[in-house]
């Protein structure tokens, strides 16, 4: 049976978006677990971290690992992770990620390779996904497009999509220098981050 987990982000005591993440949780388990009562297949976040002692000053990230039968949950102090450059990375032929799988041994064996760059930038048959950490998104002119199918479609991704900030499209990786700008974005990070050139994104261990 496999775990999956959500990242939840705790400003100040408050978790951020949590009906966004309470949706991939009923998602999931009604995926992985159809035979059981739809209204019995879940858990309800609100009432996981009520029962928690959510630290009350400072940006913290919950972590809620869970099937359908167990929920254990972390808080850890976040640091926002430096990322001005990104490796292309071509995923194993089969992997899917759709789902927000505990196990991520694939996923860090890419990053394991990403040379000198900071993160990786995976590709799928050459069509643009998700960093190891985050989905992305690209600007032109004064519109932002994000891959219409990311690695993993994240909270903040479908929160983004669905009102207008971003517009999915299919990018290949000869596309790339064809726009202005890019942004990696999470639960933790929004959609605040800085804007980065995409001559910072390397193809086959060097700059294109």
């Amino acid at each position: 049976m496999p775990l999956f987990f959500e990242t939840i982000c705790i400003r100040d005591g408050h978790p951020q978006h949590l009906d966004w993440h309470q949706r991939r949780v009923d998602a999931t388990l009604n995926h992985f677990f159809p035979s059981t009562q739809p209204e019995e297949n879940t858990f309800h976040l609100d009432e996981i971290l009520s029962s928690c002692s959510i630290p009350t000053i400072g940006l913290y990230r919950c972590k809620i690992i869970y099937d359908l039968n167990s929920v254990s949950v972390e808080f850890f102090t976040y640091t926002p992770r430096v990322i001005n450059s990104l490796q292309l990375i071509e995923m194993p032929a089969g992997y899917d990620y759709s789902y927000k799988y505990a196990d991520r041994t694939v996923l860090e064996n890419l990053f394991s390779q990403r040379s000198d760059a900071d993160d990786i930038l995976i590709t799928r048959d050459g069509w643009i996904t998700d960093t190891s950490i985050a989905n992305i998104a690209f600007r032109k002119g004064d519109r932002w497009y994000t891959p219409s199918i990311p690695l993993l479609a994240g909270t903040t991704w479908k929160r983004l999509v669905s009102s207008g900030v971003l517009i999915p499209r299919p990018i290949h990786q000869d596309d790339l220098l064809r726009f202005d700008a890019f942004r990696i974005f999470n639960a933790m990070n929004g959609w605040g981050g800085k804007e980065l050139p995409t001559d910072l994104i390397k193809f086959d261990g060097s700059d294109r």
